[in-house]
């Protein structure tokens, strides 16, 4: 509501024999509300230098609290984990090193391996070819030799 409206609606409803009203305006209550703002706005303020100070000291003793012990004690524990690092990084190279000479080396036994698999399948093919060759001079020798021996008899019933 606005401020005429209420100063209206008291009049209408307490005529003019009523005490006499202090106006209290729009101007009036904005004044007051940014003297209540400008107060804690100040508060704020303050607490936020006194916060800052007390965070600034407390800093400051913390900086202090790194004395040569503490700094050589860092510098320790830092040297380490270096050393550390710097190991693990020389095992893994020597580990991908030996990975990659052993995929090599199996590499090559694999051709080695197709290789003396082909030589063996091509002297096994020779090897059954000769039993076959074998098989076959026998059949004719003893064809022969059989052959010899039916026509033997006869010439050596006839006399010469």
């Amino acid at each position: 509501m606005s401020e005429d409206t209420l100063l209206r609606q008291r009049h209408r409803a307490g005529g003019e024999r009523a005490a006499p009203l202090v106006q209290y305006t729009t101007k009036d209550f904005q004044l007051e509300v940014l003297g209540k703002l400008s107060e804690v706005q100040n508060l704020t303020e303050s607490l936020d230098e006194s916060w800052t100070d007390k965070l600034d000291a407390v800093k400051e003793q913390r900086l202090l609290k790194l004395d040569s012990r503490t700094m050589v004690a860092l510098g320790a524990i830092a040297l380490s984990i270096t050393g550390y690092v710097i190991q693990e990084a020389r095992n893994t190279a020597r580990q991908d090193s030996e990975i990659e000479t052993t995929k090599a080396r199996v590499v090559r036994l694999e051709q080695i391996s197709a290789a003396n698999t082909e030589g063996r399948i091509r002297m096994e093919v020779q090897l059954g070819e000769l039993r076959d060759g074998q098989a076959e001079i026998k059949a004719m020798i003893e064809a022969h030799y059989v052959a010899s021996k039916k026509a033997a008899p006869e010439t050596r019933d006839k006399p010469h």
